[in-house]
């Protein structure tokens, strides 16, 4: 690749990319081993997304949920996108920079579906995260579009669209993650900028308002919030646990993951005020046996 008519240094490999990789299909296998990953009391124990637990103090959350996966067709979607995303952003950005847009943009979207998504709905996936690289691509565009559409084109923007549209459409989706992420990753390539762009003074505040919104952002987020907003009756859920498994992009789209009633790998004896405690999440709401029958049966993919 050529920058201002010199070449330009790209990394040779993308270490950390394959890293993310198996840390997700190792994370992946421990969740079947544990009871089924797509089992929403072992997703709860392993670390999904949960704004009840969140707002508990449960901040962590929004980290782990981003390498966790609900089923075998869930890690390989995340995976094929990462794989070709994470190739192409980190060669570009350098390690260093990836590390730090990957994680903001999990960041920032398990933020955004903390505010705007239902509370009561789990979220697991790597689908955030992914749509920042994609966010890196479009800054990339806008600064170098020549390059850019050598190395995406419109084919790569349409894609995104639709895999937006699709994830606002569908209430199995985190839309709410997705674009999160992807407006975050394009905000964290401008502030860090590619290797071989000058710092200045606008890059420079904008790494300062990036840092300082994700550390408010985080510490709203973790407030005490009243039982009464996340259940209508006090003392009950009354919602199933769902998992919002999203299929990123670089997909074909018929493999959009669909819902479909499961059961649970190993069943668990049910209690009305047990099920929350089970899974160790620090949160004690009692649960109306039916509801826990549901959270233990099903998961919406």
């Amino acid at each position: 690749m050529v920058y201002s008519g010199r070449p330009v240094p790209i990394q040779r490999r993308a270490p950390l990319t394959y890293a993310l990789l198996a840390a997700n299909i190792v994370l992946f296998i421990a969740l079947e081993a544990s009871g089924g990953s797509q089992n929403p009391l072992v997703l709860l124990r392993w670390g999904a997304k949960f704004t009840p637990a969140i707002r508990a103090g449960q901040p962590w959350r929004l980290v782990t949920s981003m390498f966790l996966h609900a089923g075998a067709l869930h890690l390989a979607v995340n995976s094929y996108s990462l794989y070709n995303l994470g190739n192409v952003v980190e060669r570009l950005f350098g390690t260093p920079r990836f590390a730090v847009i990957y994680l903001a943009a999990g960041i920032w979207g398990s933020l955004a579906s903390t505010y705007m998504s239902d509370p009561l709905v789990l979220g697991v996936g790597a689908s955030g995260a992914i749509f920042g690289l994609a966010g890196c691509v479009f800054y990339f565009g806008l600064r170098y579009p020549n390059h850019f559409r050598v190395l995406a084109g419109w084919r790569f923007i349409i894609i995104v669209l639709i895999n937006l549209f699709i994830g606002f459409s569908s209430s199995h989706i985190d839309g709410y993650a997705h674009m999160g992420g992807l407006i975050s990753g394009f905000a964290a390539a401008f502030a860090l900028g590619l290797p071989y762009e000058r710092p200045t003074n606008a890059r420079m505040a904008a790494r300062l308002c990036l840092a300082l919104a994700t550390l408010t952002a985080t510490v709203l987020a973790i407030m005490p919030v009243p039982v009464s907003t996340f259940a209508p009756i006090s003392g009950l859920i009354h919602a199933s646990a769902v998992v919002a498994a999203s299929a990123p992009i670089l997909v074909p789209l018929s493999t959009v993951a669909l819902a479909r009633p499961i059961r649970a790998a190993t069943p668990q004896p049910l209690h009305p005020c047990s099920v929350i405690r089970q899974t160790g999440c620090g949160i004690h709401l009692q649960q109306h046996p039916s509801v826990a029958a549901s959270i233990c049966s099903s998961i919406h993919l």
